[in-house]
């Protein structure tokens, strides 16, 4: 995208349209691309159609920041029907969420058809990726993945896998906005910058994988199936990745500089892939092998399926069941019940209260 500014006016493919953040005025919400310098009307935005990568109209820099904001769908995560709970600082300060993901891809596992959860830990002040967080914050997912894990492991011996999608920061809108303030400083790099295709959500967030112990049939995948299938549960994972991965070591203090050293070739975005608390901590390429591999580790492991995504440009993605059906929707809605109060009942019996979890 940053190498053909041109191509603004032209109908946008979704591969790209993935790697554009979304804004909305509360009117309209719309994907938004800041044309860089060198190019007609350098600093303004082009909107384009979500849904058709169709131009909508162009704004010019400063206003497009004081109409515009980037739609954030973890701007309140204890508001969410989802929430499990937040690690807290010493003084009372949020740090980071709990919650579920709404849409559980385990619904029905093993002899007994139980949900398994699906966790996302979330930090509070920032929307930025992992690479920016500070070293407190860190501490502080490190404390939630421990507790995850623990959790876990109470249901049926389950294991954890951890993932990020994460996107370098939105310095584009950042200028824009200091464009507005008029505090917009001359020179400097004026790269466009992009966001990760994989990530879902405009906001930082890491993926707790529940793996099961031993090999589990999923009953949803069997049902469209017609046949018994078959999740090879934890033993699908390994600790290790392909050659475009980089092993960091998670350390808080320096965990975000290294992440960020290791991203700037990929442009700041990047994926993390962790077997276990204590496992090696990978970071890679959004488009990769390694990535590729860890989407069909994750289809095996669950009994789902992997496959090219066109939206991706043919990167493997994992298929995921969806919401759309009414029965498997309030299913979803019951599982997510279950496992809140599971998790609130497993916090308690450690002494946790879920509105500070550092305990």
């Amino acid at each position: 995208m940053a190498d053909h500014p041109e191509r603004w006016n032209a109908p946008f493919t979704q591969v790209e349209l993935r790697r554009l953040w979304t804004y909305s005025d509360g009117a309209l919400t719309a994907k938004g691309y800041r044309l860089p310098g060198g190019t007609a009307r350098a600093g303004s935005w082009v909107l384009v159609d979500q849904a058709t990568g169709n131009v909508q109209g162009v704004v010019p820099p400063g206003e497009f920041s004081r109409r515009f904001r980037p739609v954030d769908l973890f701007a309140d995560v204890p508001g969410l029907p989802t929430y499990l709970g937040t690690v807290t600082a010493s003084d009372g300060t949020a740090l980071v969420d709990l919650a579920l993901d709404r849409n559980p891809f385990m619904l029905a596992n093993g002899p007994r058809r139980v949900p398994r959860p699906h966790a996302l830990i979330v930090p509070r002040s920032h929307r930025d990726g992992w690479s920016s967080a500070t070293a407190s914050e860190l501490a502080a997912c490190q404390t939630a993945m421990t507790l995850v894990a623990a959790w876990y492991r109470s249901m049926d011996g389950g294991h954890v896998v951890f993932c990020a999608n994460d996107s370098a920061p939105n310095l584009d809108y950042l200028r824009d906005v200091e464009a507005a303030g008029g505090t917009l400083a001359g020179g400097g790099s004026d790269v466009a910058i992009t966001r990760n295709p994989r990530q879902e959500v405009q906001h930082a967030h890491l993926h707790a994988f529940y793996a099961e112990r031993d090999e589990t049939e999923n009953h949803e995948s069997s049902a469209l199936a017609g046949y018994p299938v078959i999740g090879a549960g934890y033993r699908a994972f390994s600790a290790a990745l392909g050659s475009d991965a980089v092993k960091v070591e998670p350390d808080s203090t320096r965990l975000a500089a290294d992440v960020r050293a290791a991203a700037q070739p990929w442009g700041g975005s990047y994926c993390s892939y962790q077997l276990g608390v204590d496992g090696p901590f990978w970071v890679m390429p959004a488009l990769g092998p390694s990535m590729d591999e860890f989407n069909r580790r994750l289809a095996r492991a669950d009994g789902l399926k992997a496959e090219p995504d066109p939206d991706l440009g043919g990167a493997i993605n994992l298929v995921r069941p969806s919401l759309a059906d009414t029965e498997r929707l309030q299913a979803a809605q019951r599982a997510t019940a279950e496992q809140r109060a599971s998790f609130g009942t497993f916090a308690a019996r450690h002494g946790r209260n879920t509105r500070s979890l550092d305990g």
